[in-house]
């Protein structure tokens, strides 16, 4: 993340110094603005956030100390770097003692000063990732419905919930390479390995950003399908609007996430489950003409390949809304339908177990027998018998 550098000076050519003395994009610096005052200099921070002031102490209007005041108040403070004459070195050290991180005397030594500056960047650094691990603790527990400690309050941003279902080891280390390439830097990504196949993914995001970052989540989650080799499903959960409301997204992710083996898309969404609506309803379409189709040819030898392919599914996705549908197995709906005949040719005719058995579609007699007594615990003949016996 670029930090955004203002540099505050009434000499125009301590100004012109600092600019480019120092090669502040090498440093992932930027110089937001300049100003010749303290009044200035506390406009612009009023007005736009910035992460580090180079400051003068003695400015006309508002001294580098009373600058240093003002922002102190403030709720995004910048680290404040004081540039001091040698008259002014009390005042330094009263900076010091307001807040102020080091300060420089004049004649300005510039690596001393970037040095300076690059101890400020570490600072920032190392604040931003402690705020980024307790925002990431809150987030878990927020999630996992755990008790708060007293003192947090309710962000006002967008957050969205993803949940990855794979088996890839790598996975965190794959969205850390990653993330950076489609989020924008003001927007947070936390991570949590919740099992060996499961990983829940948090996008935090200021409301301005929304519609871009809930695209971006998309085209993150397609190269993070990309990049896995192991089979990788990832639902996105939709957006709520403050940080007590993530369990909703989570919740949405989760229901999400359930019908994996539904849709024919590694990335689910709300939108691609709407989409689908009219698939599924065509799904029980095509499962009642297979249905048709097994009655009307069981005396056959028929496989479950030969269903899908009639219908013309593959064989996974037929099995799964077969079972469904029926609330078993192709082989057992089968075998019951072809049984439930044996017994009515049994009763109703004459013919012999062979020919009982070709007519169910078994051209073995010995294994339609077998199958007949594991279903009925008789054998036909047995079960002829006994039915003539009642009659």
């Amino acid at each position: 993340m670029v930090l955004k550098i203002l540099l505050a000076d009434d000499e125009p050519l301590i100004l012109k110094n600092l600019m480019q003395i120092i090669n502040w994009k090498e440093l992932g610096c930027e110089i937001a603005g300049t100003a010749q005052n303290g009044q200035e200099a506390l406009a612009f921070i009023e007005k736009e956030p910035i992460d580090i002031l180079l400051t003068d102490i003695s400015m006309p209007g508002m001294t580098g100390i009373e600058l240093l005041r003002k922002i102190n108040a403030s709720k995004n403070k910048p680290i404040t770097i004081l540039i001091s004459g040698y008259d002014d070195f009390e005042y330094a050290i009263e900076g010091i003692r307001n807040n102020a991180l080091d300060y420089i005397l004049k004649p300005i030594d510039y690596e001393e000063l970037q040095a300076c500056v690059e101890k400020a960047i570490n600072k920032i650094a190392e604040e931003r990732k402690n705020k980024y691990e307790q925002d990431k603790f809150t987030l878990y527990k927020i999630v996992m419905n755990e008790k708060l400690e007293s003192g947090i309050s309710n962000r006002a941003n967008t957050y969205l919930a993803m949940i990855a279902k794979t088996t890839e080891t790598a996975i965190e280390s794959i969205i850390l390479e990653n993330q950076s390439k489609y989020f924008h830097e003001d927007t947070k990504l936390y991570s949590y390995k919740i099992a060996d196949d499961l990983a829940y993914l948090i996008v935090e995001c200021s409301h301005a950003r929304k519609g871009q970052e809930l695209e971006k989540a998309t085209a993150f989650a397609q190269n993070l399908l990309e990049r896995v080799t192991e089979k990788f499903t990832l639902a996105i959960g939709s957006a709520v609007d403050c940080l007590f409301d993530i369990r909703q997204s989570v919740q949405s992710a989760k229901a999400l996430i359930k019908f994996e083996h539904c849709i024919d898309s590694n990335i689910l969404t709300e939108a691609c489950l709407k989409e689908n609506n009219k698939a599924k309803n065509t799904a029980a379409d095509l499962m009642d003409e297979a249905l048709s189709y097994i009655k009307n040819n069981f005396q056959k030898d028929l496989s479950m390949e030969m269903a899908a392919e009639k219908i013309e599914l593959s064989v996974s996705y037929f099995s799964l809304l077969f079972k469904q549908k029926t609330g078993t197995t192709f082989l057992d709906y089968l075998t019951n339908l072809r049984v439930e005949y044996a017994c009515l040719l049994l009763e109703k005719s004459d013919m012999k177990t062979y020919e009982i058995a070709q007519k169910v579609g078994y051209t073995d007699q010995r294994y339609f027998s077998q199958v007949f007594k594991k279903k009925v615990k008789q054998t036909p003949s047995e079960y002829r018998k006994a039915t003539n016996s009642m009659q």
